[in-house]
């Protein structure tokens, strides 16, 4: 299993994301997530999950409850987590899924990106 550290996100590809997110509808919000459980169910029931995929799984598992736990969120911020969900459903985005132990680098980088950026983001909010 190749290191997912190796892969890393260029600004360009941050740039190209960023332009995509901001295309993001928020009214398929739903549709997405009824694409994402059959994904992750199809993931599990193949079996030998390794450690990307099983940390990515994690991930999405973490923006599923952003969303849920912060209803109020920002649209920016909901656009950038439905991307990351989208990102991860499209079997055939830089890295197609089924190229075996490398299909997710591309995956578990973008999910982490927004990942990251969404927690920060939720940390400088004011509590109400």
């Amino acid at each position: 299993m190749t290191n997912p550290k190796l892969l890393q996100l260029t600004s360009e590809d941050k740039l190209d994301y960023l332009e995509k997110i901001k295309k993001v509808d928020i009214n398929r919000k739903n549709m997405i997530s009824k694409i994402l459980g059959p994904k992750i169910e199809s993931m599990i029931k193949k079996g030998n999950l390794n450690s990307v995929e099983i940390i990515l799984i994690d991930d999405i598992a973490k923006l599923i409850g952003i969303l849920e736990l912060y209803p109020d969120l920002p649209t920016n911020m909901v656009k950038k987590i439905l991307f990351a969900l989208t990102y991860f459903i499209d079997e055939n985005d830089e890295i197609p899924d089924i190229i075996p132990n490398y299909g997710y680098l591309d995956d578990i980088k973008v999910v982490e990106w927004v990942l990251d950026d969404v927690r920060d983001q939720i940390d400088h909010m004011p509590r109400a």
